[in-house]
């Protein structure tokens, strides 16, 4: 398994500066043994290898008593300066000793002024540049110590003589850097970050609130909805041709039907463009009669997240409070503090949670152990295309579901910087088209390529995004759907740029709240901000390794199952992306009919679901309880689906829900 490497100088623990000690050899035995959950509401039965830590101090490289030894030097004045308070006898002894040194230097000018003709200048010359040199190694391997107390420069203090506040965060009981994890305890609004933050920033504060759109898609039709009969408007579509092209229709000037997701309107008056727009839907397919995978067994359920670039854990705290507090209180959502990241950037971050595979060596020198090579090279991952590879979305698919994804950036997580990403995406509603429309040349007007731009018509990519996921949650009723969105230019490369958008994402789950209920919901971070003087505090030091983390379970597993008390419990301990995945895989895979952990007399409950043959379709649910070989149904078996006049030859209104009469009237 993957995991951040620790190589950084970046402080773990702003401190101090402590002297650098010699680590002492690293043994074989140093190896990883930390318990990870394989994912995040699963038992504790199963371990998950080769986790590495960001918050581990690096205890067991610098010895207990070369720690007292740090200590006591800046804690004692007296072994932090020079004395020079020599006793009279050894001045003496000096004195003396320099006489004897200046008649040495007397002869030896002399013979140095008899030989000079026969010096080696050449030889001379080297040895003075390798003096120097040597020198200058000495002092930068001593520079530590020659940093003021207090510093906060390149060298922080990982452990030793610590701040009162930040002491308790790390523990020196242990050896073995594997076996014992102290996880950091902070004030999101910690003092240092404050000068960080400003709430207020919001890029729509002067748009233009009264603005509406000129026309409108729905149903798969467009229309103008401006009054102004000045206007001659126009439409196209846009579809996809590869990651980085769009297939372009023609335009279209009189409003009508359009079989496209993705609309560009223009409209123009007196033969000037005077605006430009990008409009989704989504145009659902047919059921999957038969999944690739039998699903008979599984009681599934909506799986949707939505993925905030560079957001972490106390990120969120501070720039999402109406979003997090709905969904942690209405939602019974559970936060993760202590996810790792497993990357530098979105792609190794990305990647791992979709197809399980790294991008990135693990380094773990530090702890005297070998270098974990990466699952795929940088040349397989960008030059062959992935739509043979399994992934999230494939596989999800393969178990019935529809997929969608959605990216603010037309380059993305599989193209940037130069990759081919997917030649067929296994994806059923995928929203590239709509961004190559807005962001590549020659593939939309001037002024649909601005309106998301400069905040004119309070609408920002974001938004976009939101439509669509929307737009995917309404589209299948009938369906389980698997959708993916992931926002890139909230807050990139800006600690404040999520405050303004959170009351959209706080509508988002209220607006789509009913078919939220019966589903899982993630609102995950791929890093924290990897840029700006944030990075150079104590929490922005841990940010960029924290993503954010959270997840809300469906209503029927919260009091019905532990599944709410694993969730619990796992958030106490480190985790990573990987265990996301694996979470996520263990939603599509192992929720067989749904089984819950009755609290007494061993039993355990199931809710069963049946179909009958045709030509009835009757669909039924009902409540069992198996304790042992002993199988009891619980209350009455409902009839789940409509049967119309289908029963009308029965007369008892008890009996009448189970019955299919074998003469049917006609028109029932």
């Amino acid at each position: 398994m993957q995991s951040t490497q620790i190589t950084s100088t970046m402080a773990i623990v702003p401190s101090e500066v402590v002297l650098p000690i010699q680590p002492p050899n690293i043994n074989s035995e140093f190896k990883n043994t930390l318990s990870s959950r394989i994912n995040l509401f699963d038992g504790f039965d199963q371990s998950f290898s080769e986790l590495s830590n960001p918050y581990q101090p690096v205890l067991p490289l610098m010895q207990r008593d070369s720690i007292s030894s740090a200590n006591s030097y800046y804690n004692n004045p007296t072994q932090n300066s020079r004395s020079y308070d020599h006793t009279h006898n050894s001045n003496n002894e000096t004195i003396h000793l320099r006489s004897q040194q200046q008649k040495e230097n007397q002869e030896f000018f002399s013979l140095k002024t008899r030989t000079m003709h026969n010096v080696p200048w050449a030889a001379l010359i080297v040895s003075g540049c390798m003096i120097v040199y040597v020198v200058f190694l000495g002092i930068a391997s001593y520079s530590p110590s020659f940093v003021p107390e207090k510093s906060y420069g390149i060298y922080h203090a990982i452990i030793g003589n610590m701040p009162e506040k930040y002491q308790k965060m790390v523990s020196n009981t242990s050896n073995d850097p594997w076996e014992h994890c102290e996880l950091p305890k902070y004030d999101v609004w910690d003092e240092q970050i404050i000068p960080y933050v400003n709430p207020d920033r919001n890029p729509l504060k002067d748009c233009d609130r009264t603005f509406k759109p000129l026309t409108e898609l729905k149903n798969s039709s467009w229309s103008i909805v401006s009054n102004n009969k000045n206007l001659e408007c126009r439409a196209r579509c846009h579809w996809r041709k590869t990651d980085r092209s769009n297939k372009i229709g023609d335009w279209i000037r009189t409003p009508g039907p359009i079989d496209c997701e993705f609309v560009e309107a223009a409209c123009s008056e007196n033969k000037q463009d005077v605006y430009g727009y990008l409009h989704s839907q989504v145009i659902p397919k047919p059921a999957i009669k038969k999944p690739t995978i039998e699903t008979s067994g599984l009681m599934q359920f909506d799986v949707f997240v939505i993925l905030l670039d560079s957001l972490s854990y106390s990120q969120g705290k501070r720039s999402l409070p109406r979003t997090l507090s709905y969904f942690t209180n209405h939602m019974d959502g559970v936060i993760f503090p202590y996810v790792n990241k497993i990357g530098e950037n979105s792609r190794p971050n990305g990647v791992p949670i979709w197809f399980g595979k790294s991008l990135e060596k693990v380094d773990k020198s530090l702890f005297g152990e070998k270098v974990v090579p990466p699952d795929w090279s940088y040349k397989y991952f960008c030059k062959t295309f992935k739509d043979n590879e399994t992934s999230l979305f494939s596989e999800f698919h393969d178990y019935g579901y529809r997929t969608l994804l959605a990216e603010d950036w037309a380059e993305g997580t599989m193209n940037w910087p130069n990759c081919v990403g997917f030649d067929k995406p296994p994806i059923d509603h995928f929203m590239r088209p709509f961004q190559n429309a807005y962001e590549r040349r020659n593939h939309g007007t001037a002024l649909t390529q601005k309106h998301l731009k400069g905040g004119h018509l309070c609408r920002q990519t974001h938004n976009t995004l939101l439509d669509y996921m929307g737009q995917f949650t309404e589209a299948y009723p009938d369906q389980k759907k698997f959708g993916w969105l992931w926002a890139i230019d909230l807050g990139h490369n800006s600690e404040n740029g999520f405050h303004h958008a959170d009351k959209d994402f706080h509508n988002y789950l209220i607006k789509y709240r009913k078919q939220l209920e019966n589903s899982f919901v993630f609102i995950l971070g791929d890093h924290g901000l990897r840029f700006g003087g944030i990075r150079d505090t104590f929490i922005g030091a841990l940010d960029v390794n924290n993503p954010f983390t959270a997840l809300s379970i469906p209503r029927v597993l919260r009091k019905t199952t532990n599944i709410l008390e694993y969730l619990t419990e796992n958030a106490k301990h480190i985790q990573s992306h990987y265990d996301t995945r694996a979470t996520i895989l263990d939603i599509m895979k192992t929720l067989s009919l749904l089984m819950y952990d009755h609290k007494f007399e061993g039993a355990t409950l199931y809710t069963v679901t049946a179909e009958m043959k045709e030509p009835s379709r009757a669909q039924f649910k009902g409540n069992v309880k198996v304790v042992g070989d002993e199988i009891t149904v619980l209350g009455m078996v409902e009839r789940s689906n409509k049967y119309g006049k289908t029963a009308e030859c029965v007369r008892s209104e008890y009996h009448r829900p189970y019955c299919y009469c074998r003469d049917q009237q006609i028109g029932s």
